[in-house]
């Protein structure tokens, strides 16, 4: 079997079983570009090892781990079905990638990149400084991620009952997402502005460039990265990415806990809830973008002090 072909059963598999596997997808099309489609008995550790080849002095990376997992599933799947008759995958790495960080926005944050005036944007800028700012209030205001906001579309947007339908998310599941009545208010006035001498075409995008267009992840990456930097949003804490748009969904889900805990909420009996709202399919997932901050930290340490109290009282 060509390598080619292989990789072909291999992607319509994985997303027969409810995966999109997108981003694994391109990782062995990549590999394949490199190696060319040759026979897979043909392959050899020599192709794997020069796909995975590291730059002398370079890190591992999460992204090199995610390239080295993509081959190791796909040989494992095509070697199970006699497809390939010996092993081509070298040994992982003894040395694994730092543990990556999120960056968890705060409110003195939000001041600073809602706080950029008009002027300081360019004129050329994909974004209307007025559409960036709505925009970064949605994702803080919900912790949706970048791919289910730039695909909103008029009728997702319910504003009379303030909930989106977000469609079609990672995992081919739709959703409901409700939002609060301040945020609700923010989208009722960026349609009014943005909308009021334009036919309402329901599948048009509810987020647009100044072009009109649907707005990419291109878009709203480089926008952002020049934000922050005008913003003066930046992290200093010898960390390999600067703050990300997707930080957004890690800042909803750690401030959402927080809330609850100062409201005395039973935080273990909602966690579900936040899953459910975040569109994950398990609380690992979910449990992922809790990071530890300082406050968070506060909050579950003022918890266990209050049930150590009560316990103390009926021994």
């Amino acid at each position: 079997m060509k390598l080619a072909n292989a990789i072909e059963e291999f992607v319509i598999f994985k997303q027969s079983l409810g995966a999109r596997y997108k981003g694994e997808s391109n990782r062995l099309k990549a590999f394949l570009r490199q190696t060319g489609d040759i026979d897979l008995n043909d392959l050899s550790v020599q192709h794997t090892q020069a796909h995975l080849l590291l730059v002398d002095g370079a890190e591992v990376t999460s992204g090199w781990v995610k390239k080295y997992e993509a081959l190791d599933i796909f040989f494992r799947y095509v070697l199970a079905r006699g497809h390939l008759q010996h092993s081509v995958m070298p040994p992982p790495p003894r040395v694994k990638p730092h543990a990556f960080i999120p960056y968890i926005y705060s409110i003195d944050d939000m001041r600073r990149l809602l706080g950029v005036p008009d002027a300081h944007y360019s004129p050329t800028a994909p974004l209307t400084p007025y559409t960036m700012r709505t925009f970064l209030l949605l994702l803080y205001g919900t912790g949706i991620r970048l791919g289910e906001a730039t695909k909103l579309t008029i009728e997702d947007i319910n504003l009379d009952d303030a909930i989106l339908t977000i469609r079609e998310t990672k995992f081919f599941k739709s959703r409901l997402v409700p939002v609060g009545q301040d945020l609700a208010g923010i989208l009722r006035l960026y349609r009014k502005r943005q909308w009021k001498d334009t036919i309402q075409d329901p599948n048009m995008p509810f987020f647009r460039t100044r072009l009109h267009r649907a707005i990419t992840h291109a878009h709203a990456d480089h926008q952002f990265a020049w934000l922050r930097m005008e913003a003066g949003v930046l992290r200093f804490d010898n960390a390999r990415y600067q703050p990300r748009l997707h930080d957004f969904r890690h800042t909803f889900a750690v401030n959402r806990i927080i809330t609850w805990y100062r409201e005395g909420k039973d935080v273990q009996r909602l966690l579900p809830q936040l899953s459910t709202y975040l569109g994950h399919v398990s609380i690992d997932d979910t449990a992922h973008y809790l990071q530890m901050t300082k406050e968070l930290l506060e909050e579950a340490n003022n918890r266990f002090e209050q049930y150590s109290t009560m316990e103390v009282r009926h021994a």
